[in-house]
């Protein structure tokens, strides 16, 4: 086990991150439920102290669940939580104060994916996969990006050099714009642009050498 994370029994569980919130919930959910302890999150179902047994029981499964959840945190986070006296109120407040963050920095990755633009003298695979890394960021996050969303994002971002372009993408059977088949058309157009730009080059460097030719021949 290293410092950043916890294990439980076999369950490894990172700690809390404001980008990985998803994620730790859902593994400590499940760590909890193994242990039947996952009814402690509800604060539900407590006994009377005149139930003496059934009393005991609630109060060792309790402290049992803090600790769970206290070994996933880091100590500024411990310090968050160090008034809740239970393990359903230090759930809420931990949930309370990383959904709001969560929820923020996931439409911050939202904005950058759908209003991602290729930068001047980017290549396109730089381009294309700082695309996908994008959409991978904000589905690690709890965002819903598919394939096709990637695909729209590419070309929404492209520069005005493939304005005319973009009729030759649309695929001829009608299915959807798929990630793959957009890749490989837009690197397929990268490389013939590349092969016109030196042989237009070369076009230009024959007619100068021609006309330097015939000047030399006219003073001959």
């Amino acid at each position: 086990m290293n410092g950043g994370a916890a294990g439980m029994g076999g369950v490894k569980i990172d700690k809390l991150t404001e980008t990985k919130f998803h994620e730790w919930r859902q593994r400590n959910k499940m760590v909890l439920a193994l242990r039947d302890l996952d009814d402690m999150l509800d604060g539900d179902g407590k006994p009377e102290k005149e139930e003496v047994r059934e009393f005991l029981v609630y109060k060792r499964h309790e402290t049992k669940a803090r600790a769970i959840i206290g070994l996933t945190l880091r100590s500024e986070q411990l310090k968050q939580v160090s008034g809740c006296k239970t393990t359903a109120k230090k759930w809420s407040t931990l949930q309370g104060v990383f959904q709001r963050k969560s929820w923020m920095k996931k439409m911050k990755a939202r904005h950058e994916f759908y209003t991602v633009a290729m930068n001047v003298g980017e290549g396109m695979l730089g381009y294309i996969n700082r695309v996908r890394n994008l959409g991978e960021n904000l589905k690690a996050m709890g965002g819903e990006v598919t394939e096709m969303d990637v695909a729209r994002s590419v070309l929404n971002g492209l520069t005005s050099n493939y304005e005319n372009l973009l009729v030759a993408l649309v695929p001829k059977d009608g299915n959807e714009l798929s990630l793959d088949f957009l890749k490989s058309r837009l690197l397929e157009m990268k490389r013939r642009q590349a092969d016109k730009s030196p042989a237009t080059k070369r076009i230009g460097e024959m007619t100068f050498d021609r006309a330097n030719h015939q000047g030399a021949c006219m003073w001959r």
